[in-house]
């Protein structure tokens, strides 16, 4: 398995021994099918509060006045 990506895409891979292989960059991570699911979901909970708190600082920022 390359460790190794173009434009450190994360790749991810399913073995013959049913683990998922998520590889980030020169970073691989192991999971169970569950594990990953519940990762996965995890990720993109914190993303979502991210770009949340993005928005509401751009908002803010636009409505204080000079």
């Amino acid at each position: 398995m390359p460790c190794a990506h173009v434009h450190d895409s994360p790749v991810l891979e399913m073995c013959g021994c049913g683990r998922f292989y998520l590889t980030y960059g020169p970073v691989p991570v192991a999971f169970k099918l569950e594990e990953f699911v519940r990762f996965a979901r995890n990720v993109a909970r914190l993303a979502d509060t991210a770009v949340e708190k993005i928005a509401t600082r751009a908002i803010a920022g636009r409505q204080q006045t000079h």
